[in-house]
C-alpha cells in the first residue's frame, strides 16, 4: 500500500464519516431540506446519512463535496497524508481557468520567470 495513505476498517469510517457529513453541511450553512433538494433525495435521507444509519452512495458523496466545497479526503481526515491544494490554490485555479487566454499567457511567463532555475 502507498505510504501516502492510511489504512481504516470499515468501522473507523462508519464512525468519521456521518460527523464530517453534518460538519461540513452545518460549516456551509445548509439545511437537511437544502442539502436533499440539491442532490434530488429526501432530507430524511440526507439525516440518516449523518446519523450513521446507512452511507450515502459514491456518487451522492461526489455531489456532497462539490455543495460543501471540499475534496473527498476532508470527510475521512488522516486517511491521506500527502500533499493536498489548500483553498486558496484551488481558487487560485479557478480564477485562471476563468481568465481570457491572454491572461494565461502572462500568468505562464511570470511563473516560467519566478521559477526558473539559475
Amino acid at each position: 500500500m502507498d505510504k501516502e495513505f492510511k489504512k481504516l476498517n470499515i468501522e473507523e469510517i462508519n464512525n468519521i464519516l456521518p460527523q464530517k457529513l453534518k460538519h461540513f453541511r452545518e460549516q456551509a450553512g445548509l439545511s437537511l431540506r437544502e442539502v436533499a433538494k440539491k442532490i434530488d433525495k429526501s432530507p430524511g435521507q440526507v439525516s440518516l446519512w449523518e446519523k450513521g444509519v446507512n452511507p450515502p452512495s459514491c456518487i451522492d458523496l461526489f455531489k456532497l463535496c462539490i455543495i460543501y466545497d471540499i475534496m473527498l479526503p476532508d470527510l475521512f481526515p488522516g486517511i491521506y497524508k500527502g500533499t493536498r491544494p489548500v483553498k486558496q490554490e484551488i481558487e487560485l485555479v479557478k480564477k485562471y481557468r476563468a481568465a481570457d487566454p491572454e491572461v494565461k499567457i502572462t500568468i505562464q511567463k511570470i511563473l516560467d520567470y519566478t521559477t526558473r532555475k539559475e
